[in-house]
């Protein structure tokens, strides 16, 4: 039987504040606030209902510079970093026991599967920093952000899952750890900030890093 494990990308395995820190910086030089619009940043790429209908995670980037330009009453000084902050998600680097695990992962017979609100010029760049193989779903190919319920049933279909053969794997609660449960699909919240679960929704098992999956899988 093979068996399988779906994992959200950012958060999960890659460390995603250089895209924060890229926002900080160039907050900095233009000369506002930037804890204020690093926190409006993030808050702004996870609100899904700037998500729909969809539209590329560049543009989605893009926009979201231009928001805060509005947001300080300022004209094109954000939006002109977006090709900076673009970079820095490209460039996103594994937790440290990510790139080990998941060769332990293979090493026991399971096809890593990555779903990521991510789209095609990006993932690539992302995906070879984890040095292993993976299928590869995100937004742009089903034209939908994560936790849109479309994703999660595309991915479903066309592996046919089973609750024996199958693990989610991630850290956004919202983003995957709730549709994850409406898809009757065994999670695992690594929940690598420490937060408290929002909801009753309650994933299968919590770990606070990649490695404590193993566990579980055993």
């Amino acid at each position: 039987m093979q068996k399988y494990l779906t994992f959200d990308c950012y958060g999960t395995l890659l460390h995603e504040e250089p895209t924060y820190d890229a926002v900080e910086q160039a907050a900095k030089d233009i000369g506002v606030d930037y804890k204020l619009a690093r926190q409006r940043f993030s808050d702004y790429q996870g609100d899904r209902n700037n998500m729909h209908p969809y539209q590329d995670y560049a543009i989605l980037t893009r926009n979201n510079l231009i928001h805060l330009d509005y947001q300080f009453g300022l004209n094109h000084q954000f939006e002109k970093y977006y090709v900076d902050v673009l970079t820095a998600h490209h460039n996103l680097k594994p937790f440290p026991e990510v790139i080990s695990t998941l060769q332990k992962f293979i090493d026991q017979g399971y096809k890593l599967i990555m779903m990521s609100n991510s789209s095609w010029d990006i993932i690539d760049a992302n995906a070879k920093a984890l040095q292993v193989p993976f299928d590869i779903w995100t937004a742009e190919d089903v034209h939908a952000y994560k936790p849109d319920l479309h994703f999660f049933k595309a991915v479903d279909d066309h592996y046919n899952f089973t609750t024996e053969n199958h693990w989610h794997i991630a850290e956004g609660y919202a983003s995957d750890i709730i549709p994850a449960n409406q898809m009757n699909w065994p999670s695992i919240w690594v929940n690598r900030p420490h937060e408290q679960a929002t909801k009753t929704i309650k994933p299968t098992h919590m770990v606070e890093t990649l490695n404590q999956v193993l566990p579980y899988l055993n």
